[in-house]
This record gives structure tokens, sequence and C-alpha cells, in this order.
């Protein structure tokens, strides 16, 4: 019986423990929060084991990806607002040329598909 109860409360708090974010997770600048709810209802990641992107002198350009193995392709901006990070540190947006090919984490705002930040 114990052993029942204790896996009818995991399966009950695990949507709950879901939208709590990663530690560690930082929330760019300017995004609404609502807690941490509101940044996962407005962003979205593409975590790419091969990444695709194409950047002009500029620091404008996009990153193609998939959310998810089924998922279609989609089309996201680089603009020089980007922010790019490796290893948790901030590091010239430039530096995310380097990753092409390679593994990276894409985030990006729902509404508009402009990137908000690249980690890896």
């Amino acid at each position: 019986m114990k052993s029942l109860i204790s896996i009818l409360l995991l399966i009950i708090t695990q949507p709950v423990m879901a939208l709590e974010p990663p530690s560690g997770v930082e929330i760019p600048e300017g995004v609404p929060t609502q807690g941490h709810r509101g940044f996962y209802e407005n962003h979205n990641a593409i975590e790419s084991m091969s990444l695709r992107i194409s950047m002009d002198a500029s620091l404008n350009g996009f990153i193609e990806g998939k959310v998810c193995d089924e998922c279609d392709t989609i089309r996201v901006a680089i603009t020089p607002a980007t922010k790019a990070y490796e290893n948790n540190i901030e590091v010239p947006l430039t530096n995310a040329k380097s990753r092409l090919g390679r593994y990276a984490t894409v985030i990006y705002l729902m509404e508009t598909k402009e990137v908000t930040a690249i980690r890896w």
C-alpha cells in the first residue's frame, strides 16, 4: 500500500515539477516572467545536435532546426540583440558561427520567432 501511494504521488506531482525551470536557467532581460511560467509560455528551444546557422556581418541571420525529432524544421531569426553563451558565460554573438555543425541550444520567442539566446 505504501508503494502504491508513492507511485500515485509521483504521478500527481510530475506535471507540476515539469513547470519549474531547471536550476541555473537565466531569464533574458525584458521577458515577462509571471514567475518562471511566463518564460516557458513565451519561449521555446531548439536543441540542435548539428547547428545550421547563417549570419552576416551586421549580426542578422537565421537558424534552422527542429524542436523535436518528429517536428517540422523551423527557421528563427538572429538579431544583434541575440545573446550567446559558452559554458554559461556570455561571449560575442559571432562566436556562434563556430558552432556550425555542432551541438547548441537555441532559445527563441514563440510569437516572433526571434532568437534570444544561443547556448553551448
